[in-house]
């Protein structure tokens, strides 16, 4: 069975973007001088995109983030490590925000929880590996939730827009804000500008 056509128009934009953040990531954000861990833009991406457009894109975009990761030097670990951590990343947290449909400062608290749970992760997989595991992979943990914190904001804000464009007005669900209206607001605030059930009718 193929993608939606409203999923397949989403990572149309998502996968260039993803590829871009990689290259950043690697070139410029991994060489910042900050205590135990940096910002990861891709990561936060792929829980953004998780978030906003729900489990079968976000673990899409996962699996393609996690497999640029894989490939773009300097790669270290098993190859298909980071694809397998950002594909059930972004799978799993698409599921738990439309099941739970969480408002704004939740959204974004999902979102640093997760990336913590994604460094976790990824030092599981490196130690199956044969990486020794060392306590400060806790620190980087906690390190990366708080930047991702203060990442999410920016990030929510700029994938649910894109949510909106690229989903049919019959099928859209904003994680943060519920069912959408054909205009993009919730239901309740088109209701009200039409001035409900009991709004005037004109002759």
């Amino acid at each position: 069975m193929s993608a939606p056509t409203w999923s397949r128009r989403a990572l149309v934009v998502v996968v260039p973007g993803l590829v871009v953040l990689a290259i950043v990531q690697v070139s410029v954000v991994d060489f910042l001088p900050t205590p135990w861990a940096v910002p990861d833009l891709v990561v936060v991406a792929v829980l953004a995109a998780g978030i906003a457009h729900g489990p079968l894109a976000g673990g899409l975009a996962g699996a393609w983030a996690g497999l640029v990761l894989d490939l773009i030097p300097p790669a270290s670990g098993p190859l298909g490590g980071w694809m397998l951590v950002l594909a059930l990343a972004g799978a799993v947290l698409g599921r738990v925000a439309a099941t739970s449909q969480p408002g704004p400062f939740a959204a974004m608290l999902l979102l640093a929880i997760a990336m913590g749970a994604v460094v976790l992760a990824r030092s599981a997989v490196l130690w199956f590996a044969g990486t020794p595991a060392s306590v400060t992979v806790v620190h980087s943990a906690v390190a990366s939730s708080a930047w991702a914190l203060l990442l999410a904001p920016l990030a929510l804000l700029l994938a649910t827009p894109l949510a909106r464009r690229t989903t049919p007005a019959a099928m859209r669900v904003s994680p943060i804000a519920g069912p959408l209206s054909s205009t993009g607001a919730p239901p309740s605030a088109a209701t009200e500008s039409g001035g409900g059930s009991g709004g005037l009718v004109a002759p």
